[in-house]
């Protein structure tokens, strides 16, 4: 079992934290792991990178200077194994696909994202140590979406945690409930499209099939999203953010649950079960996704 939430809430002087704030409301659901990805108001093109020693930072910035200059760096270590290293590129953002393939490709280091406003959180442990250990800012941003995990795989490997990007599509994030049975399938036929996997977790292959669709075939957040629900086999609920839109699937089975609550104009909240809403609305009454159901706002 996971847990999945999500916010739109336009200019928000506090994103990171409220997701938090709805996280911990679902901590009965696994505190293997948590993650949030948030889309902040800036111009910048910033990277966050897991490192699973800290001696591969020089050959992380030796990477990425091939791009453009590194700013405003920080390192430092995360609740588990793994190091964490986030940074500011002065670059062309044409070459952002560029980039985190290149780094994807050293077998130590895992892009967690890298973009102009999206930036992930992820690590062991729950959403109180996230924000403990991460000390995530209070900036200002639109939207986000951020998961709870109950790990069926390794929990020392981070990178096999949600939110999960893809370098086809960097600013696209998605957190997943349930699980894929097709998956095996799946990966192997993406792999003749030329698809290359970071991890073995089911939720990457989502990802990655998204992405590809929606910029190899000009397909919208919401066409993707019904492809995915004809393609993808077994039980499933996901939050798919771009830099403009979240997107909620629910699979035709209907086990996993997904709720939403609109406030008027400016706010959305999203969640596998309504307490983790009342941290942001006190007093919520959601409306549950029908099982087989797509549907997209925009931010």
């Amino acid at each position: 079992m996971c847990g999945i939430a999500g916010i739109i809430a336009k200019n928000s002087p506090s994103l990171g934290n409220d997701l938090i704030n709805m996280l911990n409301e679902l901590i009965h659901r696994g505190k293997d792991a948590t993650g949030v990805a948030i889309y902040e108001n800036r111009d910048t093109i910033d990277i966050r990178v897991a490192m699973t020693e800290p001696k591969f930072q020089r050959e992380l910035e030796e990477i990425t200077q091939k791009y453009g200059p590194i700013s405003k760096s920080r390192i430092y270590q995360g609740e588990g194994i793994f190091t964490f290293h986030e940074a500011s590129v002065d670059m062309n953002p044409s070459k952002i696909t560029d980039l985190n393939w290149d780094i994807d490709t050293h077998p130590n280091l895992c892009v967690h994202s890298i973009g102009k406003h999206i930036k992930i959180y992820k690590d062991e442990g729950s959403a109180e140590d996230l924000r403990q250990r991460h000390q995530i800012p209070d900036v200002k941003g639109s939207h986000g979406i951020g998961h709870v995990r109950l790990a069926t795989e390794s929990v020392e490997n981070i990178n096999f945690a949600h939110p999960f990007v893809s370098y086809i599509l960097p600013d696209l994030a998605l957190v997943h409930n349930g699980q894929f049975t097709n998956y095996f399938n799946m990966r192997r036929k993406m792999g003749n499209w030329g698809i290359r996997f970071k991890t073995n977790n089911d939720s990457e292959m989502a990802a990655h099939f998204l992405a590809y669709h929606m910029k190899e075939k000009r397909m919208d957040l919401e066409e993707a999203l019904h492809l995915g629900l004809e393609t993808f086999d077994g039980v499933f609920t996901l939050l798919v953010s771009t830099d403009t839109q979240i997107g909620a699937l629910r699979d035709r089975l209907g086990i996993k649950p997904m709720l939403f609550f609109e406030k008027g104009d400016a706010t959305v909240l999203f969640g596998s079960e309504q307490i983790c809403l009342t941290p942001i609305v006190s007093d919520v009454y959601a409306t549950e996704m029908d099982p087989g159901g797509v549907q997209v706002w925009s931010v």
